[in-house]
């Protein structure tokens, strides 16, 4: 809490240096996480005619309207997020009618002239919406101009689906951009998880927030990523070594030189349209984590070794506990207050310069997050903490402030393309040297890379039927993995490889068995004929690149390398002679199981206490929650609920070092492959699979425990028998293994029903 009776006055258009302010009037969102304001953010109060787009005078206080929700279909609408053209004349916003209608893109000039919609459902809406539910829509959010004119927005065109959520439960939008009109709309990224607030900065490259979780706790990686304006050369800014629940929203880069943005540290849930402290980031320093809380004893506010300060420690979201926030009380001690009731909360920042900030700010500690309609004025904030009001409305609360003045316009940058590979819908990588960043690994070690693909949960993966098991159950990752092939290293530590474009992938770098030294917790995004190249495996926290002059790698010197099947999956070795393979417990483990161990591992009196068979339990397999409870296959990263730890999802954000998960950290693989290993005293178990079965096991263990191979099919254990419903489902589909192109597939095969 902080005491604003000695703060400064109002903030003056000298002091300022411009004269106007333009910024959003509305009520909060009544959203209860900070991705759903799509969903349950606009409950029917939010619908008043005075909501709208405003400009404050800073010299004359007087405020006017540029356009509100009584001159729009309907005279009731919500707007949402709005962005000024460079120009300063126009403004390019989010416009919902009522509750049950998506949200479009609209523009408007500064005068209130030109209202016109610019986005519009698209054609294939009907049916978009009968893959979700019945009554449904798309929804287009968080529009900003780019330097050609474009316009760049988040939606829900992509039909991706909260992977933490229930079946048809939350929508997970992603980036697209499209024409001045509103032509030619086009989706830039295929992150399986939501992608917000997208903006042009300074260099021409698009800023934007980023939820993702590859073996990750749900909620402890809400990062901050750049990207060319076509969608090419995605790279992480801020975030992903961050092991907080912290979430990193609505970012303004400072202007002038530098790398750093400040953005609102806001919590997971709940919410009212993200509010929390003013976080100031440099990501230019090359440490990749915060620092300590504000309640800790070793806290300093402006700590040089950590690239991140909270301008407003009164308040701050603890890296282990959800929901809510913390709040400084009078006492100098912290309350945790779910409802907001305890402290001042802030939103939106945009920087007036690199030292002062305008903020939607909840100036009344005791006001609910997000039950009184005027609760947050605008106000400027500065760096040493001082507040000073703007304008505060005596009816509605205020957002996404806009100082009213001309902007330079970015640079136009393109992403080159390699034309031919562009044209098989594929990009191509080169890693320098894995070993870069890659500590107490020999060099000479890994063999190879594994091309894996995150599949996103579509909205044709929805459950309609009863009772079903949703994928946000499943207690390992909640994202089934594909294999799209593995791919040479050279003895430098160089790999020059194709890779699929418009895909999430993640790399595993493998040593001569196919085994696992290190994973890639994150994803990248490939657009078509795009040529990347990157030094190393550099995921620490306190880890940047070397960038000094190398010599030319070895796999720079040849073509780069098609990915290629494992020896376990070619035909003469029983496989399908495919590069790409599907990771399905039920068909690929179980039956290893059956033929080789559940003689002395069976239902009585199993050895070792260790039962392998495969009976069907309501989620997976007998053999499966064995191994997974005991973890015999290595640490299980829990990204939600777990077997023995209950909710998992604030945890497990941080750099793992080598080995630490998958076939080196496994003890059922060391029992496997290890004579010395003291269950072999009596038993020599390295001798039960052969090569080829101890590869296909290894490859799963270096999964995350994953079960199923895709979101398809009937999972609950009931569907064994038939539907009386729906007489068309076959029982021999229960959790039936799809196929490659099944499994990364857009539509839902036919058996899913």
């Amino acid at each position: 809490m902080i005491n604003l009776a000695g703060q400064h006055p109002a903030l003056t258009a000298d002091e300022a240096g411009f004269e106007e302010v333009v910024f959003v009037k509305r009520k909060p969102y009544s959203s209860d996480h900070y991705y759903t304001d799509i969903n349950n953010g606009t409950a029917p109060d939010r619908f008043v005619p005075e909501n709208g787009i405003y400009i404050f005078n800073l010299r004359t206080r007087q405020v006017r309207p540029v356009v509100t929700a009584a001159q729009m279909p309907g005279g009731r609408g919500l707007i949402g997020k709005i962005s000024l053209s460079f120009d300063a004349r126009r403004v390019v916003f989010d416009f919902r009618e009522n509750p049950a209608a998506g949200f479009r893109i609209w523009e408007v000039a500064i005068d209130g002239s030109g209202l016109r919609q610019i986005s519009h459902p698209p054609p294939d809406e009907a049916q978009k919406a009968a893959r979700w539910a019945p009554g449904w829509h798309t929804d287009d959010i968080h529009p900003s101009y780019l330097a050609d004119g474009r316009i760049i927005f988040s939606s829900t065109r992509n039909e991706h689906t909260i992977l933490c959520g229930g079946s048809s439960h939350l929508v997970a939008p992603g980036l697209h951009r499209m024409n001045p009109d509103g032509s030619h709309v086009e989706q830039l990224t295929r992150s399986p998880v939501s992608e917000f607030c997208p903006l042009l900065m300074a260099d021409g490259r698009v800023m934007y927030h980023r939820w993702e979780y590859i073996d990750k706790g749900a909620r402890v990686a809400k990062t901050i990523w750049s990207m060319n304006p076509d969608g090419g050369r995605v790279q992480e800014l801020f975030g992903l070594a961050e092991d907080t629940t912290t979430v990193y929203m609505y970012p303004q880069p400072l202007p002038g030189e530098g790398h750093q943005f400040v953005c609102v540290g806001t919590c997971h849930f709940p919410q009212g349209g993200c509010v929390g402290s003013i976080m100031l980031v440099d990501y230019g320093r090359g440490v990749r984590v915060r620092g300590p809380d504000p309640d800790q004893a070793e806290y300093q506010q402006w700590d040089e070794r950590f690239p991140v300060v909270n301008l407003t420690p009164h308040v701050f979201v603890q890296r282990r506990t959800e929901p809510g926030w913390y709040f400084r009380l009078a006492n100098g001690k912290y309350v945790h207050d779910r409802t907001g009731q305890s402290g001042h909360l802030y939103g939106n920042p945009y920087p007036i310069n690199r030292r002062q900030f305008l903020i939607s700010f909840k100036y009344n500690p005791a006001h609910h997050y997000q039950n009184v309609p005027n609760a947050y004025a605008l106000y400027a904030l500065d760096v040493e903490g001082r507040h000073r009001e703007v304008y505060t409305d005596a009816q509605l609360s205020c957002w996404h402030p806009i100082p009213l003045r001309p902007q330079t316009v970015p640079p136009v940058i393109h992403t080159w393309r390699d034309t031919a590979y562009a044209a098989q819908t594929q990009a191509v990588c080169l890693v320098a040297n894995i070993y870069q960043g890659m500590e107490g690994v020999a060099p000479g070690t890994v063999k190879w890379l594994r091309i894996n693909e995150a599949l996103p949960r579509y909205w044709s993966t929805g459950r309609r039927w009863s009772p079903s098991l949703s994928s946000s159950e499943w207690k390992a990752a909640l994202w089934p993995r594909v294999q799209w092939g593995v791919v040479p290293v050279e003895r430098d530590g160089s790999a020059h490889f194709v890779v699929p474009a418009h895909r999430s992938i993640f790399l595993q770098a493998l040593d001569a068995d196919f085994r696992e030294i290190q994973r890639e917790r994150t994803y990248v995004h490939y657009t078509p004929g795009e040529v990347r190249s990157c030094t190393g495996c550099h995921g620490q926290g306190h880890h940047t690149p070397v960038t000094a002059a190398a010599p030319v790698p070895l796999a720079a010197l040849r073509p780069p390398s098609v990915p290629q099947p494992q020896p376990c999956d070619l035909v003469e070795n029983g496989g399908n002679g495919q590069a790409g393979q599907v990771i399905h417990y039920p068909t690929d483990i179980q039956p290893i199981w059956d033929k080789k161990c559940v003689s002395c591992h069976g239902a009585q009196s199993p050895a070792g206490g260790l039962r392998l068979t495969g009976e069907p339990t309501l989620f997976y397999n007998t053999s499966y929650e064995e191994l997974a409870r005991k973890e015999l296959a290595g640490p299980l990263i829990s990204e939600f609920l777990s077997f023995n730890k209950g909710d998992q999802g604030n945890y497990n954000g941080a750099y793992l070092p080598p080995k630490r998960l998958g076939s080196h950290a496994s003890v059922l693989v060391a029992i496997l492959t290890q004579q010395n290993h003291p269950k072999n005293a009596k038993d020599d178990h390295t001798q039960m699979l052969t090569p080829m079965e101890l590869m296909v096991v290894c490859r799963w263990v270096d999964s995350n425990y994953q079960f199923y191979g895709s979101y398809f099919g009937r999972h609950h254990v009931r569907w064994r028998e038939a539907d009386p419903k729906k007489p068309e489902y076959d029982p021999a589909d229960f959790r039936r293994k799809a196929t490659f192109e099944e499994a990364i597939g857009f539509l839902a095969p036919d058996w899913h029903r």
